[in-house]
Order: C-alpha cells, then sequence, then structure tokens
C-alpha cells in the first residue's frame, strides 16, 4: 500500500536506494549500477536486496571509473536500463522511496526513464542528507560518511551502489529516534520540515554567498 503523508516514520517499509552514474550531470550522465535495499518491519531484509550493473550505451570516463570503479568492460555484457527498468519497478513497488542527496538520483532515473520512452515512478521520497540536517543542524558536513559517522555506522562498500544504499538504511533507521526527539513523527513532518530547511537554506545563500558564486551554490542545490 503506498504510504500516506500520515503514515509513521517508524511504520515505513520503504526501499533505500543509490545509484553509480557515468558523472554528475543529471541532464547527460548515465547510471552504471542500480542498487537497492528495503527496510521491513522496522529493520533491513537481508533478502531484499537490489544489486544490478547496467550498460549506459557509451564510454565511461576514466575520472568517474576512478571513484566507482566501474570499467566499459564491467558493464559490456550488461542489460540497458530498458531491460533493467521492469525489474527495478517491481522490487521498488508503491514503497516510498529512501535516499542520501536522492534528488540525484531521482533525477538519473527520471532521464533514464525518459531516454526509455518509459514513465517514471513518482513515489513518495525521502532524502537522509536533508533529515539529518534537520535532526544536527551542527555537523560540518552532511556527506554520508560524515552522517554514518556521526550515527557510529561503518560506511562499507563505499562508492557502490549497494554499499552506499545499504549504509543509507542503516542512517535512516538510526535517524529515526533523533526526528522523534525533534517532533518529527510522521511523512507529512518531514516533509514540512523539509521545505523549511530548502526555504532556510535559500534565505541563508541569499544573504550570504557572493554574487559571483551565486550561480555554483545554487546548482549544488
Amino acid at each position: 500500500m503506498t504510504p500516506r503523508l500520515s503514515s509513521p516514520l517508524i511504520a515505513l517499509d520503504p526501499v533505500v536506494i543509490d545509484t553509480e552514474t557515468t558523472g554528475l550531470d543529471t541532464a547527460r550522465a548515465r547510471i552504471v549500477q542500480l542498487g537497492a535495499v528495503c527496510i521491513r518491519d522496522g529493520g533491513i531484509s537481508e533478502t531484499g536486496l537490489f544489486d544490478r550493473l547496467v550498460n549506459p550505451g557509451e564510454p565511461i570516463p576514466e575520472a568517474t571509473t576512478a571513484i566507482h570503479g566501474i570499467t566499459d568492460r564491467m558493464v559490456s555484457g550488461e542489460d540497458p536500463f530498458e531491460v533493467v527498468a521492469a525489474d527495478f519497478a517491481r522490487f521498488i513497488g508503491d514503497a516510498a522511496i529512501v535516499g542520501h542527496n536522492v534528488g540525484f538520483d531521482m533525477a538519473m532515473l527520471k532521464r533514464e526513464y525518459a531516454l526509455a520512452g518509459l514513465e517514471c515512478p513518482s513515489p513518495p521520497v525521502l532524502d537522509t542528507l536533508s533529515l539529518s540536517r534537520i535532526a544536527n543542524p551542527a555537523l560540518p558536513e552532511y556527506s554520508l560518511e560524515a552522517v554514518a559517522g556521526w550515527l557510529g555506522i561503518q560506511a562499507e562498500g563505499r562508492h557502490t551502489a549497494l554499499g552506499d544504499a545499504m549504509t543509507t538504511a542503516r542512517v535512516f533507521l538510526a535517524l529515526l529516534p533523533r526526528l522523534r526527539q525533534a517532533g518529527i513523527r510522521t511523512m507529512a513532518d518531514a516533509h514540512r520540515a523539509t521545505i523549511a530547511l530548502s526555504q532556510r537554506l535559500s534565505e541563508q545563500a541569499r544573504h550570504s554567498v557572493d554574487p559571483d558564486t551565486a550561480g555554483v551554490f545554487a546548482s549544488a542545490e
């Protein structure tokens, strides 16, 4: 059943996703790996895992391979996204989606679905980066490693889609009691708090970012 805004966060059974890509430009990059982890009954389902390499149909830049380790040879015999998409959609079903800086992953999925001529799913989405900012505004940075370290979580398999999805799932579960302490208990609470955070960051940017770098901040946001 599709989660409602009134659904308690602690009662969600979301799917945590991550993508590895050919680059960071969501208007041009392609997905080379999809990873996803199911959360069931307040814990990680060790059997509910999705891990697929994807043939992007174009060369993977060496600089990108240096980060995630995925080479042209590794994906040469793999299915393109339009084939993987059906399995991925079945895996997600009607669950809510969780990710760290999940806007990037959803933008990449939207692009891939469009290129494949398919309709992109639009599930409810929760971003652990934003939720971490809400739970602890004093952290010096909010990378997945930094947030995991704050929560006492070992980030394993970094820069692999399944490894990052697994770490993000553990981060999400560890954030739940801290979010409850902040009065954020439901999807609606999280949605309102995320909007308020975005508005606050935008206001800070307007007052503190040098005009020469404002475009860079807007792009990053």
